[in-house]
C-alpha cells in the first residue's frame, strides 16, 4: 500500500512539474509575442532621405517621421508612394505640390496618424494633392492641413483632386483650413467618403465635398463643419448627362455650411443639382445657409431623401429645408426645429455653440475639433435614422460605426 501511495504521489508531482513547465512555455510565448514590433508594410525602395522633391516612388518611414517637401513632387504613372503610419510631411513653400500620376496609398491609423501640412500653417500655404492622372488614392488616419497654394493663374488649389475613373478611398481623416474645395472628385471615379472630419474649407469660396461627372459611391458618417459653400455637393454635367454622378449621402453631419460665400451664391448642407442622383438619408443639417437643396436641374425621378434632421437659428424657413418647388415639401420622417432659445437641442456632448456662428468675414484658424458634436442620451438624434442606412441620424451614432474622432 505504501509503494502504492509513493508511486501515486511521484506520477503526481510529475505532472505538476509538466504543468508548470509548458505553463511558463506559454508564459515565455505569450511575452515573446507582446514585445515583438509588428513591422510596418514596405512598398519598392524605403526613403531615408528627408527632403522630397522631383519624381518619388517608395515608401515614407516611419522610422525617419519628420520630411519636408522642398519642391513639387510627382509620383510617376506606373509608381506607388506608400506612407507609414506617423510619418510628418511639411510643405514650405504656397507652390509646393503632390502630383499623382501613379498609386497614392497613404496608412495612418487611429493611435498614429499621418500629417501633411505647412510651415506657416495658414490657409493656402502648399497646394495639396493633385491626383488628376492618378491610378488609384487611397488615405486613411491623415490630417491633411492648410491646402490651396495658388496654380498657375493664381487661383487656389483644391486639397484634394481626382478626376480619373479610378478608385478613392478617404477614411478617418481631417482636411482643414484649405483656401478652396476640401475634395473635387470627378470623372467617374468609386468614391468611399467613410468617418472624416472636413473643416473650415474655403477662403471666400469652395465646397467642402464637390463631387462631379459620373462619380459614384458613398459620402457617409463625415463632420463637416463651417465651409465656405456647400458641405456635400452632386453634379454630373448641364451638357453631357451620362454617366450620372450617384452617390449615398447619409449619416453626416454639416454645421454652418454657406455663408462666406454670401447671398448671391449661397452654400448648402447637402445639394444635388445638374443631372445628379442622391440619396440622402440621417443627415444632421445645422444652422447652414440652406439646408437641403435638391434643385431643378437634379434626376429628380431617381432622387430620393427622407429622415434628415434641420436645425437653424436664424428666421427663414429656407435654412430649414430648400428643394426647389418641383420637390418643396419636406419628406414624412424629416426633423425640423427652430428653437432660438435652444442652441443645443441636437444635445450634442461639449457642444460649443461657437459653431453656429455665420459671420462671412470669418476666417479659419484651428481645427476644432474638440467641439465633438456627439449626441448625449436622450438626444432625438438617437432612434430616429432609417434603420436600411442606420438607425440613429448624424455621423456619430449608438452602433459604433460612425465617426471615430
Amino acid at each position: 500500500m505504501k509503494n502504492l501511495f509513493r508511486s501515486l504521489k511521484t506520477n503526481l508531482l510529475a505532472s505538476i512539474a509538466v504543468l508548470i513547465f509548458m505553463g511558463s512555455m506559454l508564459s515565455s510565448c505569450n511575452k515573446s509575442e507582446n514585445v515583438t514590433p509588428v513591422v510596418q508594410k514596405i512598398i519598392g525602395v524605403p526613403i531615408s532621405n528627408p527632403a522630397l522633391s522631383g519624381g518619388l516612388k517608395g515608401t515614407l518611414l516611419s522610422t525617419v517621421k519628420n520630411y519636408t517637401i522642398t519642391g513639387t513632387i510627382t509620383i510617376g504613372p506606373k509608381d506607388t508612394l506608400y506612407v507609414q503610419k506617423g510619418v510628418i510631411v511639411t510643405a514650405t513653400n504656397e507652390k509646393d505640390i503632390i502630383n499623382v500620376q501613379g498609386t497614392l496609398i497613404i496608412d495612418g491609423t487611429q493611435d498614429n496618424p499621418t500629417t501633411f501640412t505647412s510651415t506657416t500653417k495658414k490657409q493656402g500655404t502648399w497646394g495639396g494633392f493633385a491626383c488628376d492622372s492618378a491610378k488609384s488614392v487611397s488615405i486613411k488616419w491623415t490630417h491633411i492641413e492648410y491646402c490651396g497654394g495658388p496654380d498657375a493663374g493664381g487661383f487656389a488649389r483644391r486639397s484634394i483632386v481626382i478626376s480619373k475613373p479610378i478608385p478613392v478611398t478617404l477614411e478617418d481623416s481631417w482636411i482643414t483650413g484649405g483656401a478652396d474645395d476640401g475634395i473635387l472628385l470627378a470623372g467617374g471615379c468609386t468614391v468611399s467618403i467613410l468617418r472624416n472630419t472636413i473643416e473650415g474649407e474655403g477662403k471666400s469660396d469652395g465646397e467642402c465635398i464637390n463631387i462631379k461627372t459620373g462619380a459614384t459611391g458613398v459620402v457617409a458618417y463625415n463632420v463637416i463643419m463651417r465651409g465656405a459653400g456647400t458641405g456635400i455637393k452632386l453634379e454630373t454635367s448641364a451638357t453631357v448627362l451620362n454617366p450620372q454622378t450617384e452617390i449615398s449621402v447619409y449619416n453626416n453631419t454639416v454645421i454652418g455650411a454657406g455663408f462666406r460665400r454670401g447671398a448671391a451664391e449661397p452654400g448648402r448642407g447637402v445639394s444635388v443639382d445638374k443631372n445628379a442622383i442622391g440619396h440622402v438619408y440621417n443627415n444632421v443639417l445645422v444652422n447652414d445657409y440652406y439646408g437641403l437643396d435638391i434643385q431643378q436641374a437634379a434626376d429628380g425621378k431617381k432622387t430620393t431623401y427622407d429622415y434628415n434632421y434641420f436645425y437653424s437659428t436664424i428666421d427663414s424657413t429656407r435654412q430649414f429645408f430648400y428643394p426647389q418647388a418641383s420637390l418643396g415639401v419636406p419628406a414624412p420622417h424629416d426633423i425640423i426645429v427652430k428653437d432660438k432659445a435652444d442652441g443645443n437641442p441636437m444635445k450634442f456632448t461639449n457642444f460649443d455653440s461657437s459653431i453656429l456662428e455665420y459671420n462671412a468675414d470669418f476666417t479659419f484658424i484651428s481645427p476644432m475639433n474638440a467641439t465633438n458634436p456627439k449626441p448625449l442620451p436622450g438626444s432625438p438624434l438617437i432612434g430616429s435614422g432609417n434603420p436600411t442606412y442606420n438607425a440613429d441620424m448624424g455621423a456619430y451614432t449608438s452602433d459604433g460605426k460612425g465617426n471615430k474622432h
